[in-house]
């Protein structure tokens, strides 16, 4: 072996050295170990390093403790990360009881997120994780409703413009719901989703109607449901509605207003939601209701219990956060304040609680244009509960 490749073998060697020390230490400190009693006295032990390939990329190769899981591995991946030189890393099950970490030099969540379009049927692309990990959901199977919270200049709307723009060419999927703001549905106009589409505050009657012509078409949905199915079979002729109330808050606060001892609108609206969300899933309905807090006088806890898919963007306090995530830690939830705009915290059916960043459309017009080219103008012929 010459001078040279032996030189840089003594320098692998020494890197792998440091990778092996500070892999140990950084478990301990994470509390990914546990103690073990032997002869000579008790001993730390902690995820076994098998294997280390020097890159770039680094990657290595961990045996698991007994009893533990890839989701613990990941769970404290913030913590290990910077103690191994890295900031972030990828983490992937290598069998049953091993793990692949790759090393990443870029934190996944700097910078943005492109937004594939057109979308893939039936597959929605929620963002990326703090481990480059792709989050993708079928919203006919996965998920049964959502709940978006965040405050403003957070990422929710351009995050809810990204979702629209993937959903709204899929034959199978009709966009619905109520807009107090008045701008989500302007790119819809004249298109086959318009004619259940109500913008503005001028009117709370049009968003009842509104509700009333849903919960009436999903209640004939379920009369006409085979014997033998306990869920609507989903076709173009009976598309899956997906029903977006934004700013939940403001239609609530509008509805009360316009209140009477003898006309309760507001009281009516919150029964209408509610109808949907119960009943809706086996319908083929899905709403995905969007405010700034989740807080219990809007959305309370039965409307919480109904959404499988809960995302928090930039949130004002911790509380916050634990409404729609209890039992996450005070640092990921105090940190959470302070997250820059499209960064958000994820729970969902077979995903632990998650950081990601949601996909990016580049303003507005972007959204306009992916939205007019996803389902270009049909011209007036579009009738109410219309597939």
């Amino acid at each position: 072996m010459g001078l040279w490749a032996r030189r840089d073998r003594a320098v692998d060697e020494r890197e792998a050295d440091g990778l092996w020390w500070s892999w140990r230490q950084a478990c301990e400190g994470a509390g990914l170990c546990c103690r073990v009693d032997t002869v000579s006295g008790a001993t730390v032990v902690v995820p076994q390093l098998v294997d280390i390939v020097l890159g770039p990329p680094t990657v290595l190769t961990i045996k698991l403790l007994p009893g533990q899981l890839v989701a613990d591995l990941r769970r404290v991946a913030l913590r290990i990360a910077p103690h191994l030189g890295a900031a972030a890393l990828c983490i992937s099950p290598l069998g049953q009881i091993h793990a692949r970490v790759e090393l990443l030099g870029v934190d996944p969540l700097e910078g943005t997120v492109s937004l594939v379009l057109p979308a893939a049927p039936g597959r929605i692309a929620l963002g990326v994780d703090e481990t480059a990990r792709d989050l993708v959901q079928s919203w006919a199977d996965d998920v049964a409703h959502t709940i978006v919270q965040g405050v403003t200049r957070s990422g929710k709307s351009v995050w809810t413009y990204g979702l629209l723009a993937q959903l709204a060419a899929d034959p199978l999927v009709m966009i619905c719901g109520s807009d107090p703001t008045g701008l989500l549905w302007r790119p819809f106009a004249g298109t086959r989703h318009a004619a259940l589409q109500v913008s503005g505050v001028d009117d709370p009657g049009a968003h009842e109607a509104l509700l009333q012509a849903l919960v009436a078409d999903m209640a004939a949905r379920i009369a006409a449901m085979p014997a033998d199915r306990d869920t609507v079979a989903i076709t173009t002729d009976q598309p899956l509605r997906v029903v977006v109330l934004e700013e939940l808050a403001a239609l609530y606060r509008v509805a009360d207003a316009a209140s009477t001892t003898k006309d309760p609108i507001g009281k009516r609206i919150r029964s209408l939601v509610g109808r949907l969300l119960a009943e809706g899933a086996k319908a083929g309905y899905r709403l995905v209701l969007i405010v700034q807090r989740a807080e219990a006088v809007i959305v309370g806890a039965f409307e919480r219990a109904m959404c499988s898919l809960r995302i928090s963007f930039r949130t004002d306090n911790r509380a916050s956060v634990e409404l729609l995530h209890p039992g996450a830690p005070a640092e990921v939830a105090d940190r959470h304040t302070t997250a820059r705009p499209g960064v958000a915290l994820l729970s969902a059916p077979g995903e632990e609680l998650t950081r990601f960043r949601a996909p990016y459309l580049h303003g507005y017009p972007d959204y306009v244009a992916a939205i007019r080219s996803a389902c270009p103008p049909e011209g007036p012929g579009v009738t109410a509960l219309a597939a």
